[in-house]
C-alpha cells in the first residue's frame, strides 16, 4: 500500500488527517509532511492501525 492508497481509505471512511495524527500523538503538521515522500513500512501500518481505531470508535458511538 503506498501513500495514495492511504490517502483514498482515510477519504473513503470520512477520515481527516488531524483525526488520525491525533490518534497517533503527533502534531497535525508533523503528520502531512510525512506525506512528502514514501512512508517506510512501519509508519504505514502505524496508520493504517489508527484508521481502524477510528472507525472502530465511531462504530462504538453509533451503538
Amino acid at each position: 500500500m503506498d501513500n495514495k492508497q492511504i490517502r483514498v481509505v482515510m477519504r473513503d471512511n470520512n477520515i481527516y488527517m488531524w483525526q488520525v495524527a491525533k490518534k497517533l500523538n503527533v502534531n497535525e503538521t508533523s503528520f502531512c509532511k510525512w506525506f512528502r515522500e514514501e512512508l517506510s513500512e512501519e509508519r504505514k501500518q502505524q496508520v493504517m492501525s489508527a484508521i481502524e481505531e477510528i472507525k472502530l470508535d465511531r462504530l462504538k458511538e453509533q451503538k
